[in-house]
């Protein structure tokens, strides 16, 4: 019973100590896996949020369907006064516009510390934005906070990064808009100067020590545990690059149609139109929260800004066939994120459902936490 344990024996206490070392956490920003948990993994529940937040994304689906068919009914006879090559062009580039947005999110959400493939972060972020055709500005963000769940990134995490893109889309749009209309349509400024006076607001909003405090009360309230680093500058730039990027394609769209419908100007000063016009427009719409996607608002808007160049008529044909290719870019983004599904279960950790196997693997978000 009393066998010789050396000069030094260990005690409990120091081979405790030794076991916590050797789980502590891994350093705060690691890869998240590529594919969600196998559906009956173990420890993976899904709540009634759950559950509701899938049925608003079927409803969502069906009114984008209902979207599609109407604004296909809406432009069935002026779209002849479009070329095919104009069409296509503005509608290419309008899917990019799309696209680009992903990579906004995906870079905040990096320097929230969840660094997703682009897989997992076009899965989740598009089949999410479908919620925005529900009216209110929740739904995308509530089904993004589940959609991530299943790829082991807390929800206050995936909804910080969506409600921040969403708040850099404000002054992005602003910025667009502020560089280019004074040039070409002033009536646009003396008109929508609401519009430009939320962008100085969400900046201060966005600045990253002001960022960084209400992260912390949400995190608090949400009874998470706070941040080990606040959210770098360099991921906020980051997101608002790629949108102002997107912004230039929508620009381009626009100006494509425009130039097919005998815009008075031309050249640079059409592009600079057509850029600083959906910008605001987009802006504008994005403001009134009730209306789903911004519907009617973006419309009169880009309708009074193109004014220079167009007249109403054709300019309400541009309005209406731009909605509809910004539908059909959206419904191509989702279909790409069904695409994406799983193609085999791994072990990705659950937001407070941690299967036991994976508590222990120190790139998961459950031993970081």
């Amino acid at each position: 019973m009393h066998g010789d344990h050396g000069p030094n024996p260990p005690t409990p206490g120091r081979r405790q100590v030794r076991s916590v070392e050797a789980a502590s956490p891994a350093p705060e920003r690691t890869p998240v896996a590529d594919e969600p948990a196998a559906a009956g993994a173990p420890g993976r529940r899904r709540g009634p949020r759950a559950w509701l937040v899938r049925g608003a994304l079927l409803v969502a689906f069906g009114l984008l369907v209902v979207a599609l068919v109407s604004g296909w009914h809406e432009v069935g006879a002026s779209i002849r006064s479009l070329s095919a090559l104009g069409v296509a062009g503005s509608g290419v580039a309008t899917v990019v516009a799309v696209g680009l947005t992903v990579l906004s999110w995906r870079a905040v959400l990096a320097g929230l510390g969840a660094n997703l493939p682009v897989r997992a972060a076009t899965r989740i972020f598009f089949v999410g934005q479908v919620g925005k055709y529900i009216p209110g500005s929740v739904w995308p963000v509530l089904a993004q906070m589940e959609l991530s769940r299943d790829y082991g990134v807390p929800r206050p995490r995936s909804a910080a990064a969506s409600l921040i893109v969403l708040a850099l889309a404000v002054p992005c749009g602003g910025l667009a808009a502020a560089v280019t209309l004074p040039f070409v349509s002033r009536d646009a400024l003396t008109h929508y100067w609401w519009a430009f006076v939320a962008v100085p607001v969400f900046m201060v909003l966005l600045w990253p020590p002001v960022l960084g405090r209400l992260l912390a009360v949400a995190f608090r309230l949400l009874r998470r545990p706070p941040m080990a680093e606040p959210l770098p500058a360099r991921a906020v730039l980051a997101g608002a690059g790629w949108l102002l990027v997107s912004f230039a394609c929508y620009g381009v769209a626009t100006f494509l149609l425009a130039r097919d419908l005998g815009a008075s100007v031309s050249g640079p000063r059409l592009l600079a139109l057509a850029l600083g016009g959906y910008a605001l427009a987009w802006t504008a719409g994005f403001l009134v929260l009730v209306l789903p996607a911004g519907a009617g608002v973006r419309e009169a808007v880009l309708v009074l800004v193109l004014s220079p160049a167009l007249a109403r008529e054709p300019a309400v044909v541009l309005a209406v066939v731009s909605r509809l290719l910004a539908t059909i870019a959206d419904l191509v983004w989702a279909g790409v994120g069904v695409a994406l599904r799983p193609r085999g279960a791994t072990r990705a950790p659950l937001d407070g459902a941690a299967p036991a196997a994976d508590a222990s693997r120190p790139d998961s978000f459950a031993a970081r936490r």
